[in-house]
């Protein structure tokens, strides 16, 4: 069996943290059925609906809405859409629109060839329908009770005007909350990446497994650390996994719970960008899974092998370490990628579930338009990119404070 492999886009350059990945079902608590009936006039073109309701969650910049529509075409027609909007029923406002480029990044389209019986059971990030992928935030107090889409098809190979399509009607999850976690990390230095945006490589992943389409690491982070004297990640041979400074660092137990699963014994890969192919049962590497309580378990990947302190069935309490921040599995550099599912625990068959930290401080945040200077320069590659973080990095002169909330993507946080 084989993981899809996902790269990290920092800065609009490459600096990849792979996902995690394990192979079993879950029972999609957030599952809804299809729409209901399209309006009058459009199911013969093309139906639409949303496999899982979205969650409200929390982050500096409002209330987070991330979902998927999934686009069913009628027989073997192939869609061009160009355009999605989301609206609030209720009003008829907008809420997010894409179109162009912006649209094209959060396109999936169906595979061809489909995929096969084997691959939608043994796990494939190919599609059958396609899908398109929706993150955005409103205002605190303005989240809608339901949502409603409109997507533009594009028809000029048959010499038509577009067409606009509405449908996709799903009712906002307000009944359900965001579990809220205590630090998987401790102290300043600990820069999210990959989270609280539509273009990440965990928001994106569509992964198919036991028949199932899911986002598990919908809501995930990768926890790189900074040091917040200098802004550096690392020193001497920034190519060797061993150079950086979150290597080898204390991971902890987010909330009291049970270990539901763990694995130890993945050697660590010792240059950074040089992971050999995962697979469904390698790609987290060192890892351990636990049972927060509610039918809810926190997972992390990638730690250092012999570090792994915990084993299924111990008793943990938040504070506890777990294990140790490492290069293990499908892993490009050191960091700890972390998640919440629901259900069963799993990495890459259960659907992504959102989670809240406690308590935390905004410090800094990496500058993406320097960022983007640097690696423009003559010679720069991932390693430089490595090399000099201290040069697009900006520390605040006083922290941000932030309770139950998701960190932003970039953000430098210092943990309790």
């Amino acid at each position: 069996m084989s993981a899809i492999r996902y790269f990290l886009v920092l800065f609009i350059v490459i600096g990849a943290l792979l996902c995690a990945g394990c192979s079993q079902p879950a029972s999609d608590q957030n599952r809804v059925p299809l729409s209901p009936t399209p309006v009058p006039g459009t199911a013969s073109v093309m139906g639409m609906s949303v496999p899982y309701a979205p969650i409200p969650v929390t982050s500096q910049e409002g209330e987070n809405l991330a979902y998927e529509l999934e686009l069913v075409p009628p027989g073997n027609v192939t869609l061009v859409p160009e355009k999605v909007e989301v609206l609030d029923p209720a009003t008829n406002a907008v809420l997010y629109s894409a179109g162009e480029d912006l649209f094209a990044e959060l396109y999936h389209p169906a595979s061809v060839p489909p995929p096969t019986a084997e691959e939608l059971m043994n796990g494939t990030g190919k599609l059958i329908y396609p899908r398109i992928s929706i993150w955005f935030t409103v205002r605190p107090g303005d989240v809608p009770d339901r949502l409603v889409h409109r997507v533009t098809l594009n028809r000029s190979e048959e010499g038509l005007a577009p067409l606009t399509v509405t449908g996709g009607e799903v009712t906002v999850r307000k009944d359900l909350q965001p579990v809220v976690i205590g630090s998987p990390m401790h102290g300043p230095g600990w820069v999210a990446m990959e989270t609280t945006s539509p273009f990440t490589h965990h928001f994106r992943g569509q992964i198919t497994l036991n028949g199932v389409t899911r986002v598990p690491q919908r809501f995930a982070q990768d926890w790189i650390y900074i040091d917040p004297s200098t802004g550096q990640v690392a020193s001497g041979n920034v190519s060797l996994a061993k150079s950086f400074f979150g290597y080898g660092k204390e991971i902890y137990a987010v909330a009291n719970g049970t270990v539901a699963d763990s694995f130890d014994g993945l050697p660590d890969i010792e240059t950074i960008y040089s992971a050999p192919p995962a697979t469904m049962a390698t790609a987290a590497g060192n890892y351990v899974i636990l049972d927060i309580g509610d039918n809810k378990y926190a997972c992390y990947a990638h730690m250092v092998p012999g570090s792994v302190r915990v084993k299924t069935g111990d008793m943990v309490t938040e504070g506890d370490v777990i294990g140790l921040m490492g290069n293990s599995g499908n892993s490009d550099l050191p960091h700890l990628h972390f998640q919440v599912v629901p259900d069963t625990p799993v990495f890459l068959g259960a659907e992504g579930y959102p989670h809240e930290y406690r308590s935390f401080d905004v410090i800094g945040t990496i500058n993406e338009t320097r960022g983007t200077e640097w690696m423009s320069l003559p010679g720069s590659s991932v390693i430089t990119l490595w090399e000099g973080t201290n040069t697009f990095t900006d520390f605040f002169e006083t922290p941000v404070p932030r309770v139950n909330s998701l960190p932003e993507n970039n953000d430098i946080v210092s943990f309790p």
